[in-house]
């Protein structure tokens, strides 16, 4: 799924925590948007900018969040309003950590 690596995963790029410090990573990969570790609206930029870097991830899955007539309005929102985004995204957040969650294995998984 994706590219081995781009020009963003390579390893040659910068990354940046949301703070502005640099942020290790282990290059490869194919990512959404050029900062990737960085949590804001810009995958609703993307996946809305028909002049998108090509080497960015866009698959079909993440193009319906727009082309979905139920969907658009929220993606056309999130895209034009990070603040609405946050705020959608830690409602569902908090919802969805409050519902609990049952492990198997019960201990969890734990990687290496």
């Amino acid at each position: 799924l994706g590219k081995e690596k781009t020009k963003f995963t390579d390893g040659s790029m910068k990354q940046k925590f949301a703070d502005g410090s640099d942020a290790p990573y282990k290059p490869g990969g194919q990512s959404w948007t050029e900062q990737f570790l960085v949590f804001d609206n810009t995958y609703f930029k993307v996946m809305s900018d028909e002049n998108a870097d090509e080497e960015l991830l866009k698959l079909s899955t993440d193009l319906s969040v727009f082309n979905d007539e139920k969907f658009r309005p929220f993606a056309e929102k999130f895209r034009d309003d990070q603040d609405a985004f946050f705020e959608s995204y830690a409602k569902a957040h908090k919802k969805l950590s409050e519902l609990g969650s049952k492990f198997e294995p019960e201990e969890g998984v734990t990687l290496d």
